[in-house]
């Protein structure tokens, strides 16, 4: 069970977008039929005029709870952008029931304020636990089920791609090819302060705030090289290089040193030769990286 806490999970809490608006709506809408069909919380007490009005109230207090959070997550998401790289099922299922028990809080004041009713602690507490009784289930029946299904296809898709990477012509004979080719990496692009590199030889570029941090081979040993810049100027530099890829904001990636290729719930993985440093791909272009590989394959 803790191993499988541990395992990546690509939440879309970080994210305030069209999907996560859509999730939200899906719970809703989950929240009103349930309402109107189980009853709890005393409803079945009511008129089905009552029933209707407090479902379709509740279930617009779930919806509003559920992106008012997805706000505050976007928020803290830009403060660290390593939160999303690092999710795991573990911190999702902790984040569903936050919201659970915030929505418990909202629906005890509803209620309070909509039906009147009186509102201490153990009707709050009470709300609570009702709440949270009623949206663990389908939360982590949701999550584990995503999670294992995503898994399963880029893991599958990653070992068809595996089967296509063949050993390719050495290194050493490109780089040898290109040897008089040299770009300037850096704010000025032929200033004493930016460092001239042959292309052939950079396996990969990180942005790393105001500057890029080059890993490049050298008398066959990897090298970096820190230098002031935007990873968007260095794609500008690498344009007419059709095997340099932007496969996450964060990384400019050489797809000629491509080894290996693995897959886990949030995507792919770029092994490359040289390097221990794993790739991430970001999983908006988790299917423009495979046609991106494939064209490299038989070009």
């Amino acid at each position: 069970m803790f191993k499988i806490l541990k395992q990546p999970y690509p939440s879309n809490l970080v994210q305030f977008d069209l999907p996560n608006i859509k999730a939200a709506s899906v719970a809703s809408v989950s929240v009103f039929f349930i309402l109107l069909c189980l009853r709890p919380f005393g409803l079945e007490n009511y008129s089905v005029e009552i029933i209707l009005r407090n479902s379709f109230i509740f279930a617009m207090v779930t919806f509003i709870a559920v992106n008012l959070n997805l706000a505050v997550f976007k928020y803290i998401n830009k403060r660290n952008c390593a939160l999303e790289e690092n999710w795991t099922v573990g911190a999702e299922i902790g984040v569903q029931v936050w919201i659970l028990f915030f929505i418990g809080v909202l629906n005890s004041l509803t209620d309070h304020f909509v039906n009147g009713h009186l509102l201490n602690w153990s009707i709050f507490f009470h709300w609570l636990l009702q709440t949270v009784i009623v949206g663990i289930f389908p939360s982590l029946a949701f999550v584990i089920i995503r999670q294992y299904k995503l898994l399963k296809r880029y893991s599958a898709n990653a070992q068809v791609i595996e089967a296509k990477l063949s050993v390719s012509e050495p290194h050493e004979i490109f780089i040898e090819e290109q040897a008089n080719k040299a770009i300037y990496f850096g704010e000025d692009g032929s200033s004493d302060n930016d460092i001239a590199i042959n292309p052939a030889t950079v396996l990969y570029i990180i942005a790393a705030d105001n500057y890029i941090r080059i890993f490049y081979m050298e008398n066959h040993a990897l090298r970096n090289m820190l230098v002031r810049g935007t990873l968007k100027g260095a794609e500008e530099k690498l344009v007419s290089y059709t095997n340099f890829y932007r496969c996450h904001r964060s990384y400019l990636v050489n797809l000629n040193y491509i080894r290996h290729i693995s897959g886990n719930a949030t995507g792919y993985k770029l092994h490359l030769e040289g390097t221990d440093e794993l790739i991430p791909v970001s999983r908006s272009l988790n299917n423009e990286i495979s046609e991106k590989i494939n064209t490299l394959l038989n070009s």
